[in-house]
């Protein structure tokens, strides 16, 4: 009986789903303790399904997301903590020229994404599978470097986004050919909760100005594709995704307010490569 209720679609859909979530904690985390959880979720599954059916599977979902947000914060926490013991210069500047990289991919996937024919396979594979991994390195370390300075909330909006919106551009992969629908959208909304999360870091950067010179480099990061996207979705709700409106908007973003981003990212790259913990500098 058990086993016939796991697999039921919506029992079997949530372990999917779980799964997929899993990737957001550190990996060394998911070998230990990733099959563990998800025996137990999909024993949750059943248990919700069986008292409150698809009611106690909503409530299940509310609780499981919310504690998921909280623990893979506490991983990565954790996980940052041993990186900060382990980190050299070297990994430092490595990680400014992947954030460097990563702007400029991203920048160009953008420009190359509404255009139609073998340039949109090739936008997508360079957004997905480049940009947005050396973005998240170079993100990380962004984090790890002015974390501390920038407080409690600036560091964990930040890491939200690097874990939400690259998740989320990942699983949009599954409906990119329909982006009229909720999985191609979240191609789009992937990268902007990232970079609506940078924008708020960028906001507590003005104020407690962590980096050493342009601090501003965060919030012009962050704020431009959300601010697209939003006017883009808003407008396509009424007159469709294909129509000349969103054209011009997206041609817009592209031609001037993405390249702004990505110079804006580049200087971020260049700040963290340039920037040397004290300890690491040579004495004078």
């Amino acid at each position: 009986m058990i086993s016939q209720r796991a697999g039921l679609p919506i029992v079997k859909f949530s372990v999917r789903v779980y799964q997929t979530l899993l990737f957001a904690y550190p990996t060394k985390f998911q070998y230990e303790y990733g099959s563990q959880m998800v025996q137990v979720f999909q024993d949750c599954c059943l248990r919700a399904l069986r008292q409150d059916g698809t009611n106690g599977m909503f409530k299940l979902w509310a609780v499981t997301f919310l504690d998921l947000i909280q623990s893979v914060i506490s991983e990565h926490a954790q996980k940052e903590i041993e990186m900060k013991k382990e980190m050299k210069p070297e990994d430092i500047r490595m990680a400014g020229w992947a954030l460097i990289w990563g702007a400029l991919a991203f920048v160009i996937g953008n420009l190359l994404l509404f255009v139609r024919g073998p340039l949109w396979n090739f936008s997508v594979i360079l957004i997905v599978f480049l940009s947005m991994p050396l973005l998240i390195v170079g993100l990380l370390a962004v984090r790890n470097r002015y974390g501390e300075k920038v407080g409690a909330f600036g560091k964990n909006i930040l890491l939200i986004g690097l874990i939400l919106g690259p998740l989320m551009t990942f699983i949009s992969l599954f409906g990119i050919n329909d982006p009229g629908r909720l999985l191609g959208l979240l191609f789009i909304i992937g990268p902007s909760v990232l970079f609506a999360c940078l924008a708020l870091f960028g906001l507590v950067a003005l104020y407690k100005k962590p980096l050493p010179r342009w601090n501003a480099a965060p919030l012009f990061a962050g704020v431009w594709y959300p601010i697209i996207i939003l006017i883009y979705v808003v407008v396509s709700m009424r007159t469709g995704f294909d129509s000349d409106a969103n054209i011009s908007i997206l041609g817009v973003g592209s031609s001037i307010l993405f390249p702004i981003q990505g110079i804006a990212l580049v200087a971020m790259g260049y700040i963290l490569k340039s920037d040397m913990p004290e300890e690491t500098a040579a004495p004078a």
